[in-house]
């Protein structure tokens, strides 16, 4: 977790993102390593320029970082889009439109829907694409109940105000000061991330062949400012909740954020960036030798720790909106039977991974495969009979354990959803047909999830399951050659 914590990346859901280098940037005196994505320069004077797409320029000590050349992402996939557009090929224009959202990318995404329908405007897969984008650009009325169904939920707490988009209604408390940077609110950066995070999760399933519901009501979201008010409002809720970066409250619908960086986990690199921030004053006065490194230290700090701020919203955000566009889109109703490992195995393939080199839908998030490599070897537990049946989660004693179950569901969803889509929508499906039922026996979540798969035993499935896994790699793996 320190080192998932401490690993610094690129805003992967940003659709225009030039990727070039992965730097390795440790700082002076720290065993603290970030890992940044973007464009490095080396400098005469032994320094380096490192450019981010989205923060700008940071400057480092060329011997405090390690640089690895890597073919951008933006760059294959404009060079897959280009091949297909030239082949007039509709199968490579899907391929790439897959390449596309895997890597956060979905702008690249309608690029390649659109050749798709200049090559064969009538074929069935285009036209589903084009039916979906044509309904997610309308703005979903707001229904007045849902700001007094939200006060409620919120008991009438103070200081909270509404903000919209398209698709989502917004409760918080963030003010409306704007980001320099962004020419937004922290209320509206929210509101454009899971705007983003909507159209993906949408569009996904249609090229893959699902039409889902369209919600005809925008989706009900709360965000506090501050970590302490959301600890105090969601240990209200469930004491379980105390250990959480957000939660998807199935019973009233609404799901529930703080802003990322207000709580505990900061506060090492928030009292080293204070202690530099003093000092850099104090050597803008004094220019004593060594004062530049350090001011380019200070300065480099700080806006890592925006960083890695944005990529925690990222991951969190997209976790928790997969649970509310589940609930709402027909595909996990709130008044069906889901096992938890289900809903959270889909949870945490749509996450955009803090610690993915170009996180996408379906990223390979390196924790949560650290985490299934660690018990894949515990066969007794690490099967897919355990985790079906839901044990995996029933039988967690402590978060460490849970922490584990969230990983082997993860590693079970990510293989069905590439190998075996087709009936993993179908299992889906049949979970959904047994509504007002909480939770079934293990015996019936073995029948259905049989019934789903049929053709294929349990057995046999594990053993594909597995073969997949010790193949699976994170970006960073491919690029090192691991």
């Amino acid at each position: 977790m320190l080192r998932a914590l401490l690993v610094a990346l690129l805003l992967a859901a940003c659709p225009s993102i030039v990727q070039a280098d992965i730097v390795f940037y440790t700082i002076p005196g720290t065993t603290l390593t970030f890992l940044l994505q973007g464009s490095a320069k080396i400098n005469p004077g032994q320094t380096v320029t490192f450019r981010h797409q989205a923060f700008g320029n940071l400057y480092m000590g060329a011997h405090d970082v390690r640089i690895l050349k890597t073919k951008p992402t933006s760059s294959i996939a404009m060079q897959m889009r280009r091949g297909a557009e030239a082949d007039q090929d509709l199968d490579k224009c899907f391929a790439a439109a897959r390449f596309a959202l895997r890597t956060g990318q979905l702008k690249e995404f309608y690029a390649n829907a659109a050749n798709a329908w200049k090559i064969a405007p009538e074929n069935a897969a285009v036209t589903r694409l084009v039916n979906m984008k044509r309904e997610i650009d309308k703005t979903v009325p707001i229904n007045p109940a849902q700001k007094k169904t939200m006060e409620d939920y919120m008991k009438n707490r103070p200081g909270m105000e509404f903000t919209r988009s398209k698709h989502y209604v917004l409760m918080h408390d963030t003010g409306n000061k704007i980001n320099k940077r962004t020419k937004l609110t922290r209320a509206q950066e929210r509101l454009k991330l899971l705007e983003i995070v909507y159209e993906s999760y949408m569009m996904k399933f249609s090229l893959e062949g699902v039409m889902l519901t369209v919600p005809k009501e925008p989706l009900m979201v709360v965000l506090f400012s501050e970590y302490d008010d959301y600890l105090g409002f969601s240990s209200s809720i469930s004491p379980t909740l105390a250990s959480t970066a957000g939660f998807f409250d199935r019973k009233s619908q609404i799901a529930v954020f703080f802003d990322q960086g207000t709580d505990d986990t900061f506060d090492f690199l928030y009292k080293i960036n204070t202690q530099l921030q003093i000092e850099k004053k104090r050597l803008m006065r004094t220019r004593e030798p060594g004062a530049k490194d350090r001011i380019r230290l200070a300065d480099t700090l700080q806006l890592l720790i925006e960083v890695n701020r944005a990529n925690l919203d990222i991951e969190v955000v997209s976790h928790e909106a997969t649970h509310q566009l589940a609930g709402n889109t027909g595909l996990m109703p709130g008044d069906s039977p889901v096992p938890v490992w289900a809903a959270e195995g889909l949870a945490t393939y749509f996450e955009s991974p803090k610690e993915a080199a170009w996180g996408g839908i379906g990223a390979v998030n390196e924790e949560r495969l650290e985490l299934y490599r660690y018990l894949a070897p515990v066969t007794d537990i690490s099967n897919i009979r355990f985790i079906v049946t839901d044990q995996i989660f029933t039988r967690a004693s402590s978060n460490f354990s849970t922490m584990h179950a969230y990983a082997q569901s993860w590693a079970l969803t990510h293989f069905l959803m590439d190998r075996h889509f087709t009936k993993l929508m179908k299992y889906y499906q049949k979970l959904s047909e047994h509504k007002g039922n909480l939770r079934l026996s293990e015996e019936k979540y073995i029948e259905i999830f049989t019934e789903a798969f049929e053709g294929r035993t349990i057995d046999q499935l594990d053993l594909e399951w597995k073969s997949y896994m010790r193949g699976l790699k994170t970006d960073l793996e491919r690029v090192l050659n691991r």
